[in-house]
């Protein structure tokens, strides 16, 4: 009977999750209690406690739904759980880490590949959208998603993927962890224990005779290397790259030794984004922004700013979602002559802001003046 109460507790804390839009549920430690915390729109809020009594309980059951160890000492392990909602499938990626207050157990809840069927919906103009899409029709290139970790980059390739799909197209990934399970694609996830980084696995997979190879993350010379001449031999290769914005990506390739000619050659497009929470339309308003923040706006065009005090809808925080700031990058012939001279930041987003380019910043002011989010938020994901 004990056991039944421990699942229903379980199921049931995974189910408010999921309906309340949260990206990660937190189990943690305390001196005489565990307190359960949701990310929501990218803030930790705390939902309810455990009492002491039910705290291994739990902890052991989570472990048990996960496939993980429940016997020995307290250890770091990760595993999956598939949760059904509604007929629905939701997959729960758990980790398990011990402190000394006892175990925490943080899971991610990674959302369905139905949720990534266009770009809009991640936040990109009808522009960027149609460069995206007239780049990612071509056979081979080399395409990079840049920003920092919690920017949504894994949701644009997966979107990206989403577009590129065809019974006549051979799909092959690379992973860490496999996040979520994508139609006719091989998923590969990477396991340096056994020898299997990104830079080999990426060798073994140009021998499984691949049209489209999509790496989870460029981390060092090796992977950039052997992506940047299979997107030349005929591949299209799909990566992130951790940099501040897309211009970074090719001085960071640089600086790898990666040899200019051959960036030049390789790359197609490279974007760069942010994650900002949206403003609550059910109690924004406008107003006049301090001064000081005023002093560091830069463009002219913006004549609207709203801020929030919070209401029931948005449960008092003045926050409800969170939307993409994009920046893309296409290469052009002239980019790639400026590749050649081994160029700096600055001068590459002289020339992509000459070609039409609208940088981060200017993309953030926009949705500031759409009343889509606050001037403090556009300056915090930008600075």
């Amino acid at each position: 009977m004990e056991d039944i109460n421990i699942t229903e507790i379980v199921n049931q804390v995974f189910l408010k999750a999921v309906n309340e839009g949260a990206s990660d549920i937190h189990f943690e430690p305390l001196k005489e209690k565990m307190i359960i915390r949701f990310r929501v729109d990218g803030l930790l809020r705390v939902v309810s406690e455990i009492e002491p009594n039910l705290i291994s309980l739990i902890i052991a059951k989570i472990k048990i739904l996960a496939n993980l160890d429940t016997t020995g000492l307290p250890r770091a392990q990760e595993g999956k759980i598939r949760f059904v909602r509604e007929a629905k499938e939701v997959d729960l990626r758990v980790s398990v880490f011990p402190t000394n207050l006892g175990e925490c157990i943080v899971i991610r809840i990674l959302e369905s590949i139905k949720v990534f069927e266009d770009f809009k919906g991640l936040g990109f103009t009808q522009q960027q959208t149609e460069i995206i899409n007239s780049v990612i029709e071509k056979p081979y290139g080399l395409i990079l998603v840049t920003g920092p970790n919690g920017s949504g980059k894994s949701s644009t390739l997966f979107t990206m993927l989403h577009k590129l799909i065809k019974p006549e197209i051979n799909v092959a990934t690379l992973e860490d962890p496999v996040e979520r399970e994508i139609f006719m694609a091989r998923q590969t996830q990477i396991n340096p224990e056994i020898g299997l980084t990104f830079a080999s696995g990426l060798r073994y997979l140009l021998r499984q005779d691949p049209d489209i190879i999509m790496v989870g993350e460029i981390r060092d010379k090796e992977t950039a290397q052997i992506a940047v001449e299979a997107a030349v031999t005929g591949h299209l290769v799909l990566a992130t790259f951790h940099t501040n914005n897309a211009a970074g990506a090719v001085v960071r390739l640089v600086n790898m030794d990666i040899e200019p000619f051959l960036i030049a050659s390789a790359l197609k497009l490279i974007t760069g984004q942010r994650l900002a929470r949206q403003l609550c339309n059910d109690c924004k308003k406008k107003y006049d922004p301090p001064k000081e923040l005023f002093k560091k706006i830069e463009d002219n065009q913006i004549s609207n700013f709203y801020h929030t005090e919070g209401c029931e809808k948005c449960n008092q925080k003045g926050i409800k979602g969170r939307t993409g700031i994009h920046e893309v990058l296409k290469i052009s012939k002239e980019m790639q002559e400026l590749i050649f001279t081994n160029p700096s930041d600055e001068q590459i987003n002289i020339l992509a802001k000459s070609q039409g380019m609208i940088n981060l910043r200017s993309m953030a002011m926009q949705k500031v003046n759409e009343g889509a989010i606050s001037l403090e938020e556009a300056l915090r994901i930008t600075e």
